[in-house]
């Protein structure tokens, strides 16, 4: 996490703060942006990468849409969910059966719309920021789902987010840079990928 002094972190329910970001990152739909996304597990030697394209359309549908390693799109609509894999039909389910994924979209949607306040209902909410960085904190309310969710970090700069880490309880979880895929299929470790997250959040102020 971006470091702060104890006067620029602060809780943004008394600030304003989230208020202020929020005009910032603002976006009018349609909005799209490159991704790759490294899912790390203590049961993997390595990191699982995907990558492809984030969208928040005028209908007010996100949709993630996954070209590599295999096709996958994702359409969020209201509460339901439609994933459709290459060569096999379209599965629809309900958000409220799946609730830490109802909690991970609704930041990737906030993110891209630029509505972050409905963040509040889900998250407890903290804002470091230095000079024109960045990091957003989302530390899930209901203790269920803490029980898989233990926060996500937002690493941005000025009105553009950078990249996300969700971070489970047990360590595991997933990091996503905003950003085009890598040349080659090297996998760089966790470390290189956090250090990565950071300096992305950083050269956005430059």
């Amino acid at each position: 996490m971006l470091t702060a002094t104890a006067s620029q972190g602060r809780e943004l329910e008394d600030s304003g703060g989230l208020e202020a970001l929020e005009q910032r990152l603002a976006r009018t739909p349609p909005v799209s942006t490159e991704f790759v996304e490294y899912r790390f597990s203590h049961l993997l030697k390595k990191p699982l990468r995907s990558s492809g394209t984030l969208e928040y359309r005028v209908d007010g549908v996100m949709v993630r849409n996954v070209v590599a390693p295999t096709r996958e799109v994702t359409e969020v609509d209201g509460d339901q969910v439609r994933i459709t894999r290459a060569g096999k039909p379209t599965r629809t389910m309900s958000l409220q059966r799946a609730p830490q994924l109802r909690v991970l979209l609704g930041s990737f949607r906030a993110l891209l719309e630029g509505r972050l306040t409905p963040l509040q209902q889900d998250f407890a909410v903290k804002l470091d920021e230095q000079a024109a960085n960045w990091t957003l904190t989302l530390e899930p309310k209901d203790p269920s789902l803490a029980k898989h969710l233990a926060h996500i970090d937002v690493h941005g700069s000025g009105d553009r987010p950078a990249c996300v880490e969700a971070l489970e309880p047990d360590g595991d979880g997933a990091l996503t840079l905003f950003t085009a895929p890598p040349a080659g299929n090297s996998l760089p470790t966790r470390a290189e990928l956090e250090r990565q997250c950071r300096v992305s959040a950083v050269q956005g102020a430059k």
